[in-house]
């Protein structure tokens, strides 16, 4: 996986930090750093990693005495992050990525640069994989946030099971593909987009518990609407005319690179077994992380149990139906689960390997899910929030549709005027996580 990193200058705050050379822009913006207080990067560097999810790590896992000392070591260089310099990845050949992290990581350990001094999504996600490094995952396989994880789906046990009933029921017609209605299709394809967006904020109660398209329309609506006075850029009728297109011959191949695992996982099956089950898909390929990153984000394995409990509600027949069908689109190569050490990695995504970006433009979409991800899209970089969107992604291998709750200080291709009302209204809009955009660029510019 490792890959030469071809460097330009990129002046900030703390020196000369170099970034891989933008395809289609010149002129590429500072990444965040995090030695600004009163930013969320420097909370989440300089106080949230170690009190908020290093000492979960130590409270939910039974670790060996090897593997517990390894986190003590990390648990005092973040007790002193403004001063503390960072240092290269141990493991050796044992580690399918070190050779990746070590070309990572050779200019700031170089220069001397602290856990706050580095761009912030480096330093992050060198955060977890030092934590990797700890537990010497790639041995042990041990994934120290398993706990949380788990607990994410049985703690959204009553949304999953409404959800997966609604899904069911909306899709319960053996002929769903002949006799669904373009209307009808391009209804839930929306819906469906807009619930792997929004996940648990979206308001179950307005959904269709019945396959009544009449009554479904109307629903499908409503809980579309409920949402949109969130959304600061929006290109989900130009998603939905691309996905029925698809439909119309006959289904195209789609990815999802895929966030989170709990109800935010399970919201992005829903969208993959929408677009096989409208037939805009003919097989969904699920992008998952090499190993366990920002403590919830989703593995193969992760997205099986997710399966497995949606399958074990027997209660609820309509989840039961849908886990079981789920299962049939693994078990019959509809849905391909991909994990790929890159997506673990805090390379801007303009910097991909060659068979990562050979992979993807076989796609007809890609849905990048999420807020780390959006931010590779954007390198870590401080666009101004009204840059075009085709401006800043439209090297992407492949025609793109972003789906991104803001849970950072970086954006693009937001309009003045909605900027001026999230900001007048939430004071911490860019980080809250209750605003959000969909955004969609179809070709991928000559590079």
């Amino acid at each position: 996986m490792s890959k030469s990193i071809i460097l330009i200058r990129n002046e900030s705050k703390i020196g000369s930090i170099y970034v891989a050379p933008h395809p289609i822009t010149k002129h590429v913006p500072p990444q965040l750093v995090s030695v600004e207080q009163g930013t969320w990067a420097y909370d989440t560097m300089s106080r949230r990693i170690r009190e908020d999810i290093l000492s979960r790590v130590f409270s939910e896992n039974e670790l060996s005495l090897k593997h517990l000392t390894a986190l003590q070591a990390l648990d005092l260089e973040l007790q002193s992050a403004a001063t503390e310099k960072l240092r290269y990845i141990k493991g050796g050949s044992r580690c399918p990525d070190i050779e990746t992290w070590t070309d990572l990581l050779a200019e700031h350990v170089q220069a001397g640069r602290t856990w706050l001094q580095a761009p912030w999504l480096t330093a992050e996600f060198y955060f977890y994989r030092r934590i990797m490094e700890a537990v010497e995952y790639f041995e042990s396989g041990i994934d120290p946030f398993q706990l949380q994880k788990d607990a994410g789906l049985t703690s959204a046990e009553a949304p999953i099971r409404s959800l997966t009933a609604q899904l069911a029921a909306a899709t319960s017609s053996p002929d769903r593909l002949t006799d669904q209605t373009d209307e009808e299709a391009a209804a839930m394809l929306e819906l469906f987009v807009v619930t792997a967006l929004w996940g648990n904020r979206m308001d179950l109660s307005l959904w269709p518990a019945t396959s009544d398209s009449s009554r479904a329309a109307t629903a499908f609506e409503e809980a579309i609407a409920a949402g949109e006075s969130q959304l600061l850029a929006s290109d989900i009728s130009v998603v939905v005319k691309e996905l029925m297109c698809a439909r119309a011959e006959g289904g195209r191949r789609m990815d999802i690179v895929v966030d989170n695992a709990g109800f935010e996982l399970l919201c992005d099956l829903c969208l993959a077994d929408v677009l096989l089950e409208t037939g805009a898909a003919s097989k969904v390929v699920l992008q998952l992380k090499g190993h366990p990153t920002f403590v919830s984000d989703a593995l193969s394995k992760d997205v099986v149990a997710t399966v497995e409990y949606v399958d074990s509600l027997s209660e609820t027949p309509g989840s039961s139906e849908v886990g079981r069908r789920w299962a049939r689109h693994l078990a019959r190569g509809k849905w391909v689960l991909n994990e790929d050490l890159y997506w673990a990695q805090p390379q801007p995504f303009w910097d991909m390997p060659q068979e990562v970006t050979e992979d993807l433009r076989r796609s007809a979409m890609v849905f990048v899910k999420g807020d780390a991800n959006y931010r590779r899209l954007l390198g870590d970089c401080q666009w101004p929030l009204s840059t075009p969107f085709s401006q800043v992604a439209g090297y992407f291998p492949a025609p793109l549709c972003a789906l991104r709750t803001l849970k950072a200080e970086v954006g693009c291709g937001m309009a003045a005027e909605k900027v001026e009302m999230a900001s007048a209204a939430d004071k911490q809009w860019l980080t809250d996580g209750k605003w959000g955009v969909i955004q969609y660029f179809k070709s991928p510019s000559p590079i």
